[in-house]
């Protein structure tokens, strides 16, 4: 086995092992101790975060930021790595901001002239639109590890009602439309809450917490993908050509569209009882373009924000 060759496979080795000894790893690969250890400086030298422990019963660990090993990419691959990237550029935060940027500049910096000229037109012509949202979310990145460990915190939250304090157990986070959520288990209503990540004003673990619950086999994919268990009402909205083109913008309320040949509709969904707020503004905005007919809630919601606009803006 020639000495690359070698370098490699014991990059490799390392990134799996919590911790390993010199002669372990010369007896793994057919060579001197002392080979091992001038390897094993190379690697260091290069980049592996190792940790040599002295004392007889010391060796070697690869401390918590282990390094992978070289990967190659065809051209398509980078230019695809490269955007998918890009794609999150518009959000203010993001988990492990500095770490991506780092890992970014990496990448582009070793791609070949060509590649990264093709990159440079496609960003002229190409783009993964998000909205700018100048709205940070400073406990992105904690609620991530939180989600991971399912550890219960506590939190200060502005909700519609004012600043409340919430116990909960982060289970996911995710991002829509320029904004992050996190799914968590809210220990006061017993139930699963979504909550915008940038209205969370402080954060704190619960060291002391005993009721945390076992979500082990649940996943942030299959929550987004099934309907949840909140109480839902039948809702149907009738649709002009206006009305539709703004619930075609909108991915939740494009599954219940109907549309006719002349360009009107039917909307027809089951709607989350924590949707009528939000589903009450956006019909007010489509004025005479959609008319509801049911359920009665989403109805009183709306005569509610009539009344108040009427109220607050006179005859």
């Amino acid at each position: 086995m020639s000495k690359s060759q070698r370098l490699i496979e014991l990059m490799l080795t390392v990134n799996t092992r919590r911790k390993f000894t010199a002669s372990e790893l010369a007896q793994q690969f057919g060579v001197s101790r002392r080979t091992i250890q001038r390897d094993l400086q190379e690697l260091g030298m290069a980049g592996v975060p190792l940790y040599a422990e002295p004392g007889a019963a010391g060796g070697y660990r690869v401390l918590r930021e282990r390094m992978l090993p070289p990967i190659l990419f065809s051209e398509n691959e980078a230019v695809a790595m490269f955007f998918a990237y890009q794609s999150l550029r518009n959000y203010r935060s993001l988990p492990f901001q500095k770490e991506s940027t780092s890992a970014l500049d990496k990448f582009y910096h070793y791609l070949p002239a060509e590649t990264k000229q093709r990159i440079r037109e496609l960003e002229a012509r190409f783009a993964f639109w998000t909205p700018v949202r100048n709205l940070e979310a400073p406990y992105l990145s904690e609620l991530v590890d939180y989600c991971v460990e399912q550890t219960v915190v506590e939190m200060v939250y502005d909700s519609s009602a004012g600043e409340e304090k919430r116990r909960i157990q982060p289970l996911g986070v995710y991002a829509s439309s320029g904004l992050w959520y996190v799914v968590a288990y809210c220990m006061g209503r017993k139930q699963l809450r979504t909550f915008r990540v940038d209205r969370i004003k402080k954060l704190a673990t619960d060291p002391g917490a005993v009721d945390q619950q076992d979500f082990s086999h649940w996943t942030i994919g299959e929550y987004l993908g099934h309907a949840s268990e909140e109480r839902t009402l039948p809702m149907r909205v009738q649709l002009e050509r206006e009305g539709v083109r703004r619930c075609q913008t909108d991915p939740w309320m494009e599954q219940g569209l109907t549309i006719a040949s002349d360009g009107t509709g039917v909307l027809e969904l089951p709607l989350p009882e924590s949707y009528i707020p939000w589903v009450v503004q956006f019909f007010a905005s489509c004025g005479t373009a959609a008319r509801v007919e049911s359920p009665p809630e989403l109805l009183d919601g709306l005569r509610a924000w009539i009344v108040g606009l009427q109220q607050q803006y006179g005859q």
